[in-house]
């Protein structure tokens, strides 16, 4: 298979999605990274995550806190706490070292076993050429992890048993509809700016009332984390429309 195209810009995506009242309600706040684009967003979330606008895997993501008049961050396992401010912005420069990067309104996620999670959404052009979701799964980051990566350690657990831990298969179908809804209405607007797209995979957040806010959208998605479902079924689809979809190209 030929290598797929992709859009690398995380800024440039979240400019497309806030265009319409629909999505953008689904979209946390970003602005690009200053000192003082994260003076103001600390000021009105107290957390936000702080990540490369090029990157993946969660790689150099970090989530920055203020609380009681002190700031924190985490990047990975490792946690740095009861900073200054001048401290703060001194530590995360270092780490940032020059690169573009964004800050996001933190989502306090929604839990399972006590842990959080988020979803990972497949949305491909079928046989017909139109978008489908053909995968659906969430991934549950380890203990005291502030992302949910599976290159950071997550677990993958089927969508269902997730949900429906909050409210039963009704709450399982309802909450499945309305995400179909949104990433297929995504979808259709980053393919009007991108026409060569055939493949999307969001990264979907639920707050602690069950709203989905698109953390990122990734046009170039791996289909290993569906491998370890309890069936192939997902990742089958998903592989052969990746197929497919390469021999229209």
């Amino acid at each position: 298979m030929r290598k797929r195209r992709g859009v690398y810009n995380k800024w440039a995506k979240t400019i497309i999605l806030n265009r319409k009242a629909s999505t953008r309600s689904h979209v946390p706040h970003t602005l690009l990274f200053s000192e003082s684009s994260l003076k103001s967003m600390l000021r009105l979330y107290q957390m936000v995550y702080v990540k490369p606008n090029r990157g993946s895997h969660g790689v150099g993501v970090m989530r920055v806190e203020y609380k009681h008049g002190t700031y924190s961050y985490q990047l990975g396992a490792r946690r740095r706490r009861n900073l200054t401010w001048a401290q703060l912005v001194a530590s995360l420069t270092n780490k940032i070292k020059g690169t573009k990067y964004i800050i996001q309104r933190g989502i306090h996620l929604s839990k399972f076993k006590n842990r959080i999670y988020d979803l990972r959404i497949e949305v491909q052009l079928n046989e017909y050429e139109r978008w489908q979701m053909t995968g659906i799964l969430a991934r549950v980051a380890q203990q005291g992890m502030a992302v949910t990566n599976g290159a950071q350690g997550a677990d993958v657990y089927t969508f269902s048993s997730v949900i429906a831990s909050h409210g039963g298969a009704e709450l399982v179908r309802k909450v499945s509809s309305q995400l179909n809804s949104l990433c297929i209405e995504c979808a259709h607007l980053l393919k009007a700016q991108y026409p060569f797209l055939t493949e999307l995979g969001f990264d979907i957040a639920l707050d602690q009332q069950l709203h989905p806010w698109i953390l990122e959208v990734n046009t170039t998605p791996e289909a290993i984390p569906f491998k370890k479902l309890p069936t192939r079924k997902m990742y089958n689809r998903i592989i052969h429309l990746r197929k497919l979809n390469a021999r229209r190209t």
